[in-house]
């Protein structure tokens, strides 16, 4: 049983990763005039940057949620990553706001809001990838690896 929760979160965790980082790779090229720069620079630093605290609260609440409803039905673990995806990524925007809100970036010439908008669009893209991710290894790579499935 424990390996299947290593195996569940660790690939959940990599691949949304992966995905994430190829769709925003993607969008930012299409704008540059370094595409390798882009791909291998500019993409980490707005995933990790921008999103690293709701990826890192993420991978906490993955690692809680595979132990906690390891004996459940998929469905139960594919509702309750996504949600802690969701939560995750909405504290991480929630941070950035407060953060730019108290040091003056709100109103006039600053463009604090702008990064907030940037990491909103970042997040979108995590839980667009996040949700490809857990659906595909939850319903279609765990059945697979001979655990017994609880559907």
């Amino acid at each position: 049983m424990a390996r299947r929760i290593i195996i569940e979160v660790l690939l959940i965790l990599v691949l949304t990763i992966l995905l994430a980082w190829t769709v925003l790779g993607a969008f930012a090229l299409t704008d540059s005039a370094d595409p390798v720069g882009t791909f291998v620079d500019q993409t980490p630093r707005v995933l990790f940057g921008l999103l690293g605290i709701g990826l890192a609260l993420w991978a906490i609440l993955l690692i809680i949620g595979a132990i906690v409803y390891r004996r459940r039905p998929a469905g139960w673990r594919v509702a309750t990553h996504l949600f802690s995806l969701l939560v995750a990524l909405a504290v991480n925007i929630g941070v950035f706001a407060l953060v730019t809100a108290a040091a003056g970036g709100s109103g006039g010439e600053d463009w604090g809001m702008l990064v907030v908008a940037i990491a909103g669009a970042a997040a979108a893209a995590v839980f667009v990838a996040g949700v490809v991710v857990v659906l595909v290894v939850e319903l279609l790579v765990l059945p697979k690896l001979g655990e017994p499935a609880n559907t």
